[in-house]
């Protein structure tokens, strides 16, 4: 129990975890998202309260694009720049920077159609994942992410909150094939650091998410 004390305490939060063990980190993972639900309701309550015919956006998930969302927003803001440079300060940048991407997961920019309720969700995440790939556990991270958006997902349509499909449209498709790419390019990142890699195997799938990226813009689709 004194291991869990010291890693709650918001001192540590950009230090590797004490423990690295698969029911210690989903401990930690609970904890760090259990306070993400608290400010999430929090925040959805406080903005509906001040902001004038404010409503929760609502838009179309599948199940997907809940689980490849999880390796392709791990691996971009937080994988990629732990390999690159092992700084968890950078991690901190770059994921301050994926959690105020959820203000705009509507598409829509106006104050009443913010997602607050999701980007105060997303912020103890930040610190589960930065810790995460720190201790060299990046493998959890991905998969926590990619499970708790599954889970989460499934709950609120059997709820009724949220229509559920498998597959909505070539967005999802496309993010399914960008989450496998980086995915690819995190793992030659971490390869190398063991073993010599050629780096002409990452223009393969960063090929594949420049093409990606290029159909999603050609299809006038909103990130």
């Amino acid at each position: 129990m004194i291991h869990e004390i010291k890693d709650i305490n918001p001192k540590t939060w950009l230090r590797p975890f004490q423990k690295t063990s698969t029911f210690y980190l989903l401990k930690m993972g609970l904890f760090y998202h259990g306070l993400g639900l608290i400010l999430m309701y929090a925040g959805s309550f406080f903005a509906k309260s001040v902001i004038s015919d404010y409503e929760i956006p609502q838009f179309p998930v599948s199940i997907i694009l809940a689980i490849s969302s999880g390796l392709l927003e791990e691996s971009i803001f937080f994988g990629m720049p732990y390999y690159m440079t092992g700084n968890p300060l950078i991690l901190l940048g770059t994921g301050i920077v994926w959690s105020a991407s959820h203000l705009f997961s509507s598409g829509i920019f106006s104050v009443e159609t913010l997602a607050y309720g999701g980007f105060l969700l997303t912020i103890p995440h930040i610190f589960f994942s930065i810790r995460t790939w720190i201790s060299n556990k990046g493998w959890f991270a991905i998969l926590f992410h990619s499970a708790w958006n599954f889970i989460f997902l499934i709950l609120y349509c059997m709820w009724g909150l949220r229509q559920c499909s498998i597959l909505n449209d070539t967005y999802d498709i496309l993010n399914f094939i960008m989450a496998i790419s980086a995915g690819v390019i995190v793992y030659l990142a971490y390869s190398s650091k063991k073993k010599h890699v050629n780096r002409f195997l990452y223009l393969i799938p960063v090929g594949i998410i420049f093409i990606s990226i290029l159909i999603l813009f050609s299809n006038n689709v909103i990130f």
